[in-house]
């Protein structure tokens, strides 16, 4: 089973392989719609949203968590698993 790990960064990344090289969205056949949330998501990406900065976003990470959880599951369907990159991101 390939391996990829979920972590938000700037320029649109989300997904990093085991070697550390980014994984676009729509090169995974995913449905249209989580990539398509993924991408308005991570579009919204800003450190200032993080949990242990005094600006945390709340709204942003659980949606983020939501997220994770759709993309762990649509990945699990292709031999894919995915890993969270911050325990953060994992459902409550």
């Amino acid at each position: 089973m390939d391996r990829l790990e979920f972590w938000p960064d700037y320029g649109g990344a989300l997904l990093w392989s085991e070697t550390g090289e980014r994984r676009e969205l729509d090169s995974l056949s995913l449905p249209e719609a989580i990539v398509d949330e993924a991408d308005g998501w991570i579009e919204r990406y800003d450190d200032s949203k993080l949990p242990w900065e005094p600006t945390r976003d709340d709204a942003w990470l659980a949606d983020g968590r939501r997220l994770y959880a759709a993309l762990h599951a649509a990945l699990a369907v292709l031999g894919i698993e995915l890993v969270a990159g911050e325990d953060h991101w994992l459902p409550d």
